[in-house]
């Protein structure tokens, strides 16, 4: 009589065991596309831009411009 308990027992923790690794394998999921949201996300707000020597000067020289203009209308 113990033995069939045990049995019992035995076939309800395998199908709780089965149950828990499908429910982790959803959780696994649903943590790899986050991960993949915030590391698109951080990937882009963290690279650094480099500009051009020539594209400087045009914005440089752009703002001198508008400076020029600004004084003209101040005077």
């Amino acid at each position: 009589m113990a033995t069939i308990e045990i049995a019992e027992m035995m076939k309800t923790l395998r199908t709780e065991r089965a149950h828990t690794n499908k429910e982790l394998k959803k959780l696994d999921k649903v943590i790899a596309v986050l991960r993949d949201l915030s590391t698109n996300s951080m990937s882009t707000r963290h690279g650094k831009r480099r500009m051009s020597a020539a594209a400087r000067r045009k914005i440089a020289a752009a703002q001198r411009k508008r400076w020029a203009k600004f004084r003209q209308q101040q005077a």
